[in-house]
């Protein structure tokens, strides 16, 4: 059995007095009930809960927990026969919002340079000043604090965050696998901070504590704009030493004047511009650090697991026609390169990153925007020089070097980075063109899931919410994401406006937040309803009730703010039609959203993306509102609402549903705009019905088949397309799209060489030429689900897989599949094979579950154990053994 706290399987920092513990038996192991107890490091029980009956998550309800202590958490599962299986977890407390007793210092340093404003149109504009400018950085920082100790520590733990980033060593060694800590957040109100065990570092005599700032998230260039300062322009620390000594003593050591501060050896370090170093720098003179008068009441627990570096990836290096020295790292990354070099002292290395190359395979900076540069560069030391940057990531494949020569190179590879995940679900099939796919979906999300779920890992590492509304089904297969994304909502919970409004980008960086409401507003349906999807999907992924408890505040007022949204009058009322004027209420008209943005013919014909957001928004914020609405639904009877705020919602839910079907399409099924996605959403989101809905379908199969079998969906309706094909029986047109070779379509990308997901379908043009995008987008990547649910046919028939419905597409055309997901009871799986039109499918339901097969025609309930089928090409379905 495995016992995980906010996604940790061994050791845990929380501030909750009463946490959550997530339990993942075998499956092949039958539970009565279990029993959970905890113990603190005296082993006085704090806990002991008697018989409880199995489920993915407990609730701690014993003692609150006490600060800065460790606890040993014990889960017995019983059955008739007795103890059947057993975990052990340790769990360490955090503050808790007691005091600290350290107090924010900061170095002497220069203060960062603050960009100058630019208006939102004319950030892709080519722009000279918006690459180079490395004057306008400056040094990173060290902290030191040398102190003597009579003896060695019993035991001790470190507590350290920082404005900016940190990496830390002690005598000298780095004590952790963690990068970027404190990580980016909704600084204002979360600012975590990380804990460390010293035992067996700390020393008899002196010992001295290091700690390197950069600039980060909290300085530094930042989102689509490559803003700086919007969180200060100084960089600071704080840390907190705990020593138990042989006597008896807590001794404590906490960051004040004495701590001092200089120079380091990294001339400056951006997230965005990149890191230099100079190997040959001499220390500067140390001074004392400066007393700050800021409060440590934002400061919390890091609830979230760490980045890390999680992949080793080595090069090919060749000489381009160009004489451009270039290293292939075989696939798009987030990471960072490790090179060791052998050259003369005060050579300047320079490397710089793009993620493709040009037609003629020459070094090609593929991202458009100020401040991208993706630059790195060290001056050589004596002897042998070894740089991997600390401060700063990329997103890549091909790596430039300048400066050396092939023969300079003594080792290189690539450092791949991530929050570190654990994988939860596994798909692969008789195609190598969907198993590559499916390689590229799995790649695109570890490059995003980066402190928070990013858009992309080169132009904005910003948590834009609608990418995570349209990937999280798809997130929730592949990986466990439940402390991950539960983490963000917290930042979200943070960030939510007085009014209600949920930002699009969450942590909402200040000048991305100004930049949004330049175009309009900083809220957009779809976007926004992430704070009402993800929980939900947290729940139905992972049974994660409390999520929807925690989570209930911020849903709530998210829905207020629609509802009064809806209530606004557009401007132009008396020029829109009479059925609009009615229904006004119900129809969420007024404010700014994207719509089904990024339209692929939109893209083709160079058209700007708003032009799509304007035709389609009404139409899709409408729909959304009822998809958002009925969600919270389902989550109002999951969390046992008493009645009255169900019948309030499901009474508007009826009528908005109304409202857009008699607004938005004509009697014969017709909608406003006429384009694929905008029938996709109506159908996906239950708002037509009867003859409506069966004119509707035919027009989205016209509309596909007149744009030659292609898609032509926009960001919000790529994720509902197949599914929606086919569950209103349109399932072979679904797979027709989904192995179609040519653009728009995700083979396409796979054909042309992909190992990522692009953010435009057609990011290299069938000539071989490169589109000035992002290649590692992890959007697109949410036809994954598809992958998962339909042709591999596991789908959640109760929240955690409780109850499991298998319902694969095993007419799909593929010689064999096999699909397995992890879930608290076991693994769960789905395989097939078919052979001369027979199919042989075979099923894994974990001991616990209840679970149905469903295949046309068929429909019959399962128990746990393994199932086995025989379907031959008329249709008949034969049991052939358990």
């Amino acid at each position: 059995m495995r016992i995980t706290v906010h996604g940790q399987s061994s050791h845990c920092l929380t501030d909750e007095a009463h946490p959550v513990f997530f339990l993942y038996k075998e499956a092949k192991i039958s539970v009565d009930h279990l029993v959970v107890e905890v113990y603190d490091e005296d082993g006085a029980r704090f806990w002991k809960s008697g018989h409880l009956p199995f489920s993915g998550q407990i609730v701690y309800d014993g003692i609150p927990l006490a600060p800065k202590r460790s606890y040993t958490v014990t889960v017995d599962l019983f059955n008739s026969s007795g103890l059947t299986d057993q975990g052990t977890f340790t769990l360490e407390t955090g503050f808790m919002g007691s005091e600290w007793l350290a107090s924010w210092i900061e170095p002497e340093q220069k203060k960062g340079v603050k960009e100058k404003e630019i208006r939102f149109h004319e950030l892709f504009a080519p722009n000279p000043e918006f690459f180079g400018g490395h004057e306008r950085l400056r040094p990173c920082q060290e902290v030191v604090k040398t102190f003597s100790l009579d003896s060695k520590p019993l035991s001790s733990r470190l507590y350290v965050s920082a404005h900016g980033i940190y990496s830390l060593t002690v005598n000298g060694k780095k004590i952790s696998p963690r990068l970027f800590a404190p990580e980016t957040s909704a600084y204002r109100d979360i600012l975590y901070y990380q804990s460390y065990e010293l035992n067996g570092i700390l020393q008899s005599g002196e010992n001295t504590l290091s700690i390197i700032l950069a600039d980060g998230w909290w300085i530094g260039r930042i989102g689509i704009s490559g803003d700086s300062c919007q969180y200060g322009d100084t960089l600071a620390v704080i840390a907190q030493l705990e020593m138990q000594m042989p006597s008896g003593e807590l001794l404590m050591i906490a960051s004040d004047e004495s701590f001092q501060g200089r120079r380091s050896s990294i001339d400056y370090a951006d997230l965005f511009m990149g890191q230099r170093t100079d190997f040959l720098y001499e220390p500067g003179e140390l001074r004392s650090c400066r007393l700050l008068n800021v409060e440590a009441e934002n400061l919390i627990a890091q609830s979230i697991p760490p980045v890390i570096e999680y992949e080793r990836l080595e090069a090919d290096i060749a000489i381009n026609r160009k004489w451009e020295l270039i290293a292939d790292f075989k696939k798009v990354i987030a990471g960072i390169p490790d090179i060791e070099v052998r050259s003369a002292a005060g050579t300047e290395v320079i490397l710089d990153f793009c993620e493709v190359l040009d037609e003629s395979g020459t070094f090609l900076r593929n991202i458009l925007g100020r401040n991208k540069d993706q630059q790195d560069s060290f001056i050589c030391g004596n002897g042998n020089t070894r740089f991997s940057p600390e401060f700063t990531y990329h997103g890549f494949r091909y790596m430039r070097i300048t400066g050396i020569t092939p023969d300079d190179i003594i080792g290189l590879s690539a450092r791949v980075l991530g929050t570190d995940l654990e994988v939860r679900g596994t798909f692969s099939c008789s195609d190598e063109l969907l198993n590559r796919l499916q390689e590229n979906i799995r790649n695109s999300a570890r490059s995003n899931f980066f402190s928070v779920p990013t858009d992309c890992p080169q132009r904005e590492k910003a948590g834009w919410t609608g990418d995570m509304v349209a990937f999280a089904p798809t997130g929730c297969f592949n990986f466990h994401l439940d402390a991950f994304l539960t983490g963000w909502l917290e930042n979200m919970k943070a960030e939510q406006k007085e009014d209600g409004g949920i930002p699009v980008v969450i942590p909402n960086y200040p000048m991305q937040d100004a930049h949004q409401k330049s175009t309009g507003g900083s809220t957009s349906a779809v976007w926004s309803d992430a704070a009402v999807f993800i929980p939900w999907q947290l729940y139905i992924s992972y049974g994660d009730k409390e999520v929807l408890r925690r989570c209930m505040p911020m849903m709530e007022k998210w829905v207020n703010y629609t509802i009064s949204q809806c209530a606004e009058i557009p401007e132009d009322i008396e020029q829109r039609s009479e059925s609009e004027q009615r229904w006004n209420e119900y129809l969420m008209n007024t404010g700014f959203h994207f719509g089904d943005w990024f339209i692929p013919s939109f893209q083709r014909e160079n058209r700007n993306p708003f032009e799509a957001a304007a035709l389609t928004k009404d139409v899709v914020a409408g729909s959304y509102h009822a998809l958002m609405l009925e969600t919270f639904l389902k989550i109002l009877r999951a969390t046992g609402d008493d009645g009255h705020r169900i019948r309030t919602i499901h009474e508007r839910l009826r009528h908005v549903r109304k409202a857009v079907s008699e607004c938005y399409v004509s009697p014969d099924g017709r909608v406003q705009g006429d384009l694929q996605g905008l029938y996709v959403i109506l159908l996906a989101c239950g708002i037509l019905t009867g003859k409506k809905k069966q004119h509707a379908l035919e027009r989205l199969i016209n509309l596909i088949r007149e744009n030659g079998t292609h898609l032509d969906t926009g960001f919000v309706s790529t994720p509902l397309l197949l599914g929606t094909l086919a569950d209103n029986g349109e399932g072979e047109l679904a797979m027709e799209l989904l192995m179609t070779k040519t653009a728009p379509s995700w083979l396409y990308m796979v054909e042309q060489g992909a190992t990522s997901i692009w953010e435009n379908w057609e990011a290299i043009r069938p000539d071989g030429s490169a589109m000035p995008s992002s290649f590692n987008h992890y959007a697109l990547g949410s036809v994954g689900d598809f992958l998962y649910s339909y042709i591999g046919g596991i789908r959640v028939g109760e929240a955690g897989y409780r109850k499991i419905l298998f319902s694969p597409l095993i007419t799909c055309g593929l010689e064999s599949v096999q699909v397995e997901v992890e879930s608290a009871w076991g693994i769960i799986s789905c395989s097939y094979q078919v052979l001369d039109g027979t199919c042989t499918l075979s099923l894994n339901v974990p001991e616990g579950c209840e679970a149905a097969l469903k295949l046309s025609g068929y429909e019959t309930d399962l128990s746990s154990g393994e199932h086995h089928f025989t379907i031959t090409s008329d249709g008949t379905v034969q049991k052939t053994g358990k």
